[in-house]
């Protein structure tokens, strides 16, 4: 229903619904006031009444405020008997509004902002109330969520922003944009002007939060919403390979194909590749996975291998690499660029011989054409490594 219609369609159904009906508009009106109520109480702990109508409302002379009762309202969107009548734009914008107010210091701040969280974290898992509602989402709610991340000693509040971040882009980017209220370009918006900046605080974050951004991050790549020329500019290229230097038994599929992204991309330098040295980390990944049959990292792994192989290949014969990021092997092309300098440790590869051979083997047609171009293409990169 429509603002100008709220009221007296509320009252109609209180007057001549049903008693259910009566009894879900009766909710929603004290949902309505609570939330209403809320944000006057903090906009007076604030030491302002910019909205008028807002102030009006609180302007009982009570010596309490209405905040305590905010967990009646997780309660509330947190019951799925009631939350799909009562998640509604009203609502919604009302909850937006809340959360541009816990930018700022107030009394019981850090409590009411995690019980926010939860609150956003319920309507974020309705499907329905995010996609109904993309535009409070996109330019208030996900912006907000940035802000909120951004200093919060908080460990709980910081995840928080980034699940519910990650859980409504994931839900928007897997949706067809067909009108204009879900415009692709502010999507965009939000990825490089709100997300990609923080990225580099995520991922040195306490776990889970480097796997959410991590695999985030590869979303918007493959959806061409955040170019690779974007991360080169802000110099992460060596934090998104820290992984590759770590324990392997933490490493996660996003890692890896964040990692061949960036090495299958012609925007980045041979010689920022070489410079890393982790040629012999990536041959001991691929044993590793190999060795623990960890199915869904072989082919991303071998990937990384095989973009490595290129690089250096295609210093001395020429190749092109192809002009799209590689997120996942699609069939051999052939690779390269300008003429740069060789991966210096290229020849580390000489250590995984053995398994590229198994693998090579493997009744997986892509596995096996992976492994066999990598054995080919180490054989072209450092000869004194055939057999």
């Amino acid at each position: 229903m429509e603002d100008k219609n709220l009221v007296s369609n509320l009252i109609s159904l209180i007057e001549q619904g049903s008693e259910v009906l009566r009894g879900k508009a009766l909710l929603f009106v004290a949902l309505l006031c609570l939330l209403e109520s809320i944000t006057g109480d903090i906009q007076q702990l604030l030491g302002g009444r910019r909205h008028g109508q807002i102030s009006g409302l609180n302007s009982r002379n009570s010596p309490k405020n209405s905040i305590h009762f905010f967990p009646v309202v997780l309660h509330l969107l947190g019951s799925s008997s009631f939350k799909h009548s009562v998640v509604t734009p009203q609502v919604l914008q009302l909850v937006a509004n809340l959360l541009k107010l816990t930018e700022f210091p107030f009394q019981g701040r850090d409590d009411f902002q995690i019980t926010l969280l939860r609150v956003l974290e319920s309507i974020s898992e309705e499907p329905t109330a995010v996609s109904n509602n993309p535009i409070i989402f996109i330019r208030q709610v996900l912006p907000g969520l940035t802000t909120l991340y951004k200093g919060n000693k908080d460990g709980d509040a910081r995840f928080l922003c980034l699940k519910i971040f990650f859980d409504v882009m994931v839900l928007f980017l897997n949706e067809a944009f067909e009108d204009e209220q879900r415009p692709a370009e502010e999507l965009k918006s939000v990825s490089n002007v709100h997300f990609l900046p923080l990225y580099p605080s995520l991922i040195e974050d306490e776990d889970p939060i480097p796997m959410y951004a991590q695999k985030l991050l590869v979303m918007l790549i493959e959806c061409d919403y955040i170019k690779i020329s974007d991360i080169l500019h802000m110099k992460a290229v060596p934090q998104c390979f820290e992984s590759l230097l770590g324990d392997f038994s933490t490493i996660n599929v996003s890692n890896v194909m964040l990692c061949l992204a960036l090495a299958s991309a012609p925007e980045l330098e041979t010689r920022i590749l070489s410079q890393l040295k982790v040629v012999r980390k990536i041959g001991n990944l691929l044993e590793f996975v190999h060795a623990k049959e960890m199915e869904d990292f072989i082919e991303p792994t071998l990937g990384l291998c095989r973009a490595f192989l290129l690089r250096s290949v295609s210093s001395r014969t020429g190749f092109v690499h192809s002009k799209q990021p590689t997120l996942l092997y699609d069939g051999p092309s052939e690779s390269s660029a300008d003429q740069q300098p060789s991966i210096k440790d290229i020849i580390d590869f000489g250590a995984n011989v053995g398994v590229l051979l198994e693998l090579s083997k493997s009744c997986e047609v892509n596995i096996a054409d992976l492994a066999s171009e990598c054995l080919v293409l180490l054989f072209k990169a450092a000869p004194r490594e055939a057999p």
